[in-house]
């Protein structure tokens, strides 16, 4: 029998979003959503609770609240001041928190000041006090549950007085690590030739800044996707530097790399990437967001995925460029050891020909990479990710019926 859940998402926008959107086209149960427009992080995290757990109480007293056998949220909020201020009803079932990111791991722009990353240490402690607050957590990955938990313990040791060393036992008792739900890709040709222009962009209105058809006339030229919000945070100076190199390898007689730069641009675009592009403008085919028909069609004339990221708590622009055909170009470090095989780490097209049967030199030829990239990441299939994780809310559900029967069981006596 379906379950009815109430799940409240305060930052509906990016990778979020499309989350929210697989779990409601693969769902088992009844889900509904609560959500707000993705901005403002720091108010987000210390206000989306109250905001939604008031909005909750003006629908209950008009009778508009939908009855819920479970409570799910994300981690851009406090779950322990959504929990304590829900209606009573609401309160009592069981909690469900789905930590796609954490803030102890979010590296601080270099803009931001130095009182500001102090305060900032408060928005781990939401994340801390969020986890206490949970009857299961839900994390996207290892790396995520594990960056937490170290950063928080290094954190916890300047605290003045020490704080119950349980809630380290009692976060991972609580704990299942499950890959982002992500969609298939639309069915499309191998690889399909490059397009002479691009429709309409989506959602943006920075979406396109730089779209260069003539050198669509290359096709021996490497395409490589770096598929980051255009964010400190992704990389944006290591990318420059990688780029330059490129530069300085063709000259010399290597390779001719072409440069996709798929993700989101910013209001503030960093300044390397103001430098890169009109120092590589010659070398880039495409930058900015495209309609996502487009995009996947970009991705699958791909031949690398590169990633600069410094955090990545999951990966799933990457996912997607590997589902599309793309070799991985990633560091080993970060979530990435979980979403491709130890093979398929520490490649790139200086020295790997992506056209030989052993790009890697580990005596794995193209096709078997490939078939272990895929099977590493069917775990992330939406039509795999979304019963697993709804079979942990369900699981949440019958602990709670479990302890309510006890209790009344201990009551009759």
């Amino acid at each position: 029998m379906p379950k009815r859940i109430l799940a409240f998402q305060p930052w509906d926008g990016g990778s979020h979003r499309a989350v929210r959107r697989a779990i409601e086209r693969h769902a088992g149960h009844e889900w509904t959503f609560r959500t707000m427009p993705g901005r403002g992080p720091r108010w987000r995290l210390r206000l989306a609770g109250l905001a939604f757990a008031t909005e909750e109480r003006r629908r209950s007293r008009v009778g508009e609240s939908p009855e819920a056998d479970a409570v799910f949220a994300t981690g851009m909020l406090s779950l322990s001041d959504l929990r304590a201020t829900l209606p009573p009803r609401l309160r009592d079932r069981p909690h469900v928190l789905y930590m796609h990111e954490n803030q102890i791991a979010y590296p601080a722009s270099p803009r931001t000041r130095t009182r500001d990353r102090e305060r900032d240490t408060h928005l781990a402690f939401t994340n801390l006090a969020s986890i206490e607050a949970a009857d299961r957590i839900i994390w996207n990955s290892a790396w995520n549950r594990g960056s937490f938990i170290d950063g928080m313990e290094e954190l916890l040791a300047h605290a003045p007085e020490p704080i119950d060393p349980g809630w380290r036992e009692r976060l991972e008792r609580r704990s299942v690590v499950i890959p982002p739900p992500i969609e298939r890709l639309e069915p499309s040709p191998a690889r399909e030739p490059a397009r002479a222009g691009i429709p309409g962009t989506d959602d943006s209105e920075h979406a396109v800044i730089l779209h260069n058809t003539r050198l669509a006339d290359y096709p021996d030229a490497i395409r490589i996707v770096w598929p980051h919000r255009w964010e400190h945070d992704k990389g944006c100076d290591e990318l420059l530097e990688i780029i330059g190199e490129a530069r300085r390898r063709e000259t010399a007689g290597g390779p001719r790399l072409h440069w996709l730069l798929l993700g989101q641009p910013v209001q503030r675009i960093p300044e390397s990437m103001r430098t890169l592009l009109e120092a590589h403008a010659d070398r880039i085919e495409h930058a900015g967001r495209l309609p996502r028909a487009e995009y996947v069609r970009t991705l699958r004339r791909a031949d690398w995925v590169l990633s600069t990221a410094r955090h990545e708590f999951y990966g799933i622009a990457v996912a997607e460029a590997l589902l599309a055909g793309c070799l991985p170009w990633l560091p080993d470090r970060l979530s990435y050891p979980e979403l491709v095989p130890a093979a398929a780490l520490g490649l790139d097209p200086w020295n790997t020909d992506f056209r030989t049967v052993d790009p890697g030199g580990h005596g794995v030829n193209r096709a078997e990479l490939d078939r272990m990239i895929a099977e590493r990441l069917e775990r992330a299939d939406a039509t795999v990710a979304v019963p697993k994780l709804e079979s942990v809310i369900s699981d949440a559900i019958e602990d709670a019926e479990a302890q309510a029967r006890c209790r009344a069981e201990g009551r009759r006596d």
